[in-house]
């Protein structure tokens, strides 16, 4: 990983899975690169998140990536933002990480274990400038407490 915050932006390059669509992950928005690339960085020294556990999307690329339509996985994508609408208590939220992103601001997304791999991954995610935290645990988007 770079050193800049640029080195980050819309990491990994090639992923083709949609984000946040099943399983356990964490969300966090960031008003300032160099603090979403400290708390990414902080992630990995904790031993909380691998590299490819780590999802940061910026700007229209990121917005793309987030897919809150699923448009840009085809098919299979749509039917699963469906599902997710379906099940979800809050799918807002999705959307709203898609008016972070275009408002400028960085959004870090954190594949976890489990709920108690999440409630340690958002500490320290608040604790490097994060919040609009929430998790998300198939397919239901959970606030986390501040």
């Amino acid at each position: 990983m770079s050193t800049s915050p640029r080195g980050l932006l819309n990491r990994p390059i090639e992923f083709h899975g949609l984000v946040g669509a099943h399983g356990h992950h964490l969300f966090a928005v960031f008003d300032d690169p160099d603090a979403a690339e400290e708390a990414v960085e902080a992630l990995r020294f904790e031993a909380l998140a691998d590299e490819g556990d780590v999802r940061v999307l910026v700007g229209e690329e990121g917005s793309r990536r987030l897919d809150v339509t699923g448009r840009s996985h085809g098919l299979r994508g749509r039917v699963l933002r469906l599902l997710q609408v379906a099940m979800s208590s809050d799918f807002r939220y999705l959307r709203s990480l898609d008016e972070e992103l275009h408002d400028g601001h960085v959004v870090v997304a954190v594949r976890v274990r489990d709920g108690h791999a999440a409630d340690e991954a958002s500490w320290l995610l608040r604790m490097q400038a994060g919040h609009s935290i929430a998790y998300c645990a198939h397919w239901d988007f959970q606030p986390v407490a501040a």
